[in-house]
């Protein structure tokens, strides 16, 4: 009889937190999405530079661009557009622009929201200039209105310092002028 090896269940609870812990999930160097409630499923699909990052729950799609690519400080203003396709129900949109390393660490540069209850394209309302060179990443998150439903977030962020962008096309890199 072969047995297996001991593993221990908080290791195991632990692998499976860290993904909750960090506000995103990655199914590869170049695709993840981040859902927040329990019993749901979430797809993630993987895009090239330039292409929309996107992620689905609960019948809709959330799609993200991101623009420029690379800029100089005091002279780029990035641009976040995001499509939303499917059932919407009633929810708000944010927006997010940061330099920090992590989806758990600090504080946005930027934060902006909008109510939404349709399909549509929506747009950061006050496009973002970054005043200081770094890598500037964009989150959009979709955070429902009703109870249970689920939170989705498209991110530029690395889930924990030093892992790779989910989305690197969500990645403004900026150098100083």
């Amino acid at each position: 009889m072969r047995r297996s090896p001991k593993v221990s269940v908080a290791a195991v609870l632990a692998a499976l937190a860290l993904p909750v812990l960090a506000g995103c999930s990655s199914s590869g160097p170049s695709s993840a999405t981040s859902t927040t409630k329990a019993g749901s499923s979430a797809t993630t699909s993987t895009a090239p530079s330039g292409l929309p990052a996107t992620g689905s729950v609960d019948g809709f799609t959330l799609s993200v661009t991101s623009s420029p690519a690379t800029g100089t400080a005091g002279h780029t203003v990035i641009h976040i557009t995001a499509v939303l396709k499917g059932t919407v129900k009633p929810a708000t949109l944010e927006f997010q622009v940061s330099d920090r390393a992590a989806a758990d660490a600090g504080r946005p540069a930027t934060d902006q929201r909008m109510t939404v209850s349709t399909p549509g394209t929506y747009h950061l309302p006050h496009p973002f200039s970054p005043a200081t060179a770094g890598s500037w990443a964009s989150v959009v998150t979709f955070i429902p209105q009703q109870a249970g439903a689920s939170r989705l977030s498209v991110s530029g962020l690395p889930p924990v310092a030093g892992a790779p962008s989910p989305f690197p096309q969500l990645v403004t890199k900026v150098t100083a002028s």
